[in-house]
């Protein structure tokens, strides 16, 4: 019996060693479906927060989890390039490559997903910035994230 029990710890283990997660936030007070994405790899989970910028928690200081979860081979990310989001101030106005920092930039940047001209019609930010609805500028959203996920990954059974 120990000795089914240990084999089972240790491929549960070898196969949680091998699997990040992406996890996706929604908001029903906002109009898109997919509001914030989170990246939890190797015991913690990194984000783009709106108050701490690009920070890294371990995975026992998270209470949440996405409301969808994408599990992606930890060989997507890179390290240096996740690391190099980490105390960046969070940024606002969703400007790509400045020295600060954005959800799904963060996220993106860690994964190699190259930026695309975003835009932000049908989103709650032109009630507060208007002038965005013509942006064409580089950039990600969750939405991005979450395709390259879908592509990459397995999404993962939700739960209530």
């Amino acid at each position: 019996m120990k000795k089914t029990l240990v084999i089972v710890f240790l491929l549960i283990t070898s196969i949680r060693s091998h699997a990040a997660v992406l996890h996706f936030f929604s908001n029903p007070q906002v109009p898109q479906p997919l509001f914030h994405v989170t990246l939890e790899y190797k015991d913690f989970v990194y984000e783009a927060d709106t108050r701490a910028g690009g920070r890294r928690l371990h995975i026992n200081q998270v209470a949440k989890k996405g409301h969808y979860q994408i599990l992606i081979p930890d060989s997507l990310v890179d390290e240096a390039a996740l690391f190099s989001q980490l105390g960046m101030p969070f940024d606002y106005k969703f400007i790509w490559g400045n020295d600060k920092t954005y959800c799904s930039e963060l996220v993106g940047i860690a994964l190699g997903i190259e930026p695309k001209p975003m835009s932000f019609a049908g989103t709650h930010y032109l009630e507060y910035y208007p002038e965005w609805i013509h942006r064409n500028d580089p950039g990600l959203s969750p939405d991005d994230i979450y395709q390259f996920g879908v592509t990459h990954g397995q999404l993962l059974p939700q739960h209530p």
